[in-house]
């Protein structure tokens, strides 16, 4: 089962005076639910007029903290889909060194 948790979201306008909405989520997975174990990944999702994408990095981390870390510096460095994975990956290991 996956839950969503709005962390974050900015709007980017674009030239053309066009609004680009990105939001970031934490999901949290729980993948043997009878032990509570969950782990947790990052969603964003970018919205402009009628059109919807979203990236996702699957599970990276059994901590809760340390994602929500992970998708604080990603919103305040206004990350888009484009680079979200390996900014991903950059920063899980960052963390495991």
């Amino acid at each position: 089962m996956e839950k969503l948790f709005l962390e974050g979201t900015k709007k980017i306008l674009l030239e053309d005076n066009k609004e680009l909405i990105f939001d970031y989520y934490l999901v949290e997975e729980c993948r043997t639910c009878q032990k509570n174990e969950k782990l947790y990944g990052i969603k964003i999702f970018q919205h402009m007029d009628d059109h919807l994408l979203v990236e996702y990095s699957e599970p990276i981390s059994d901590s809760k903290e340390t994602v929500r870390d992970m998708i604080h510096k990603l919103w305040k460095n206004e990350v888009t889909l484009v680079a979200m994975l390996e900014i991903v990956d950059d920063l899980v290991t960052e963390s495991t060194l």
